[in-house]
């Protein structure tokens, strides 16, 4: 059984974001990491948090999402105990598959996309660990 970890916000700045979600929201800042490409940071305690995700290379499929949605609601993350397996049921219920195999997440985890298919075009990422 899934439970929801986090939601994936695009921005464009994380530092001009960053007030909203802590003054104005009350969500305690809880850490940054970077990756390729990306910057992310994560606001909020308790069962489910906020994944800031800001694009470093417009090119990216963050910087995408940006340039041709803004800001908002990228993806929502499900804790699951095994994404492998994860994918493999989400492949047999018709999700287009983003990722086919587990690959390295922020804080140690293991995550994998999904496309639902929906026209809310929310993306589903599995997540494993720590």
């Amino acid at each position: 059984m899934a439970v929801v970890d986090h939601l994936g916000w695009a921005v464009r700045s994380i530092d001009a974001s960053r007030s909203h979600f802590e003054t104005v929201l009350g969500l305690d800042f809880r850490g940054e990491e970077d990756f390729p490409g990306l910057r992310v940071a994560f606001f909020g305690a308790g069962p489910a948090s906020i994944e800031l995700l800001q694009p470093l290379d417009a090119k990216s499929s963050i910087g995408s999402f940006v340039a041709e949605r803004g800001e908002g609601i990228h993806h929502v993350a499900l804790r699951v105990d095994d994404v492998a397996a994860a994918l493999a049921d989400a492949g047999r219920h018709g999700l287009r598959l983003i990722d086919n195999a587990p690959r390295q997440g922020a804080r140690g985890t293991r995550i994998g996309y999904v496309d639902p298919g929906r026209a809310d075009g929310v993306l589903i990422q599995y997540v494993q660990g720590p």
